[in-house]
């Protein structure tokens, strides 16, 4: 383990961003949830209700990286807006909802 000081850092932190970015955007497409939705009861959806296609909900979880890295700024419309729509949710054409407990 005192070896693991002499790799360079980047590689492992890029390697874990992309397993982050595909790990949400996979399970987004894919259901709309991950593990910590369904946890607390909620889904996106598109706008029209239905699942998200690839491409939405890898471009909603893109932004959404962008709102993180700026120190959350991109989630105060979904504080404040009347939709209750972050920036993402409105890149991608997509909300989030409700769902019932099983």
């Amino acid at each position: 383990m005192h070896e693991l000081r002499i790799l360079p850092a980047w590689p492992l932190v890029v390697f874990l961003g992309l397993m982050k970015v595909a790990y949400v955007a996979v399970f987004t497409a894919m259901g709309g949830q991950t593990i910590g939705k369904m946890a607390m009861h909620i889904r996106v959806v598109s706008t029209d209700n239905r699942t998200l296609s690839g491409a939405a909900a890898l471009r909603r979880t893109l932004a959404s990286l962008v709102s993180v890295v700026t120190a959350g700024l991109g989630y105060l419309p979904g504080l404040v807006g009347r939709d209750r729509r972050a920036i993402h949710d409105r890149l991608a054409g997509s909300r989030v909802i409700t769902v019932g407990a099983a």
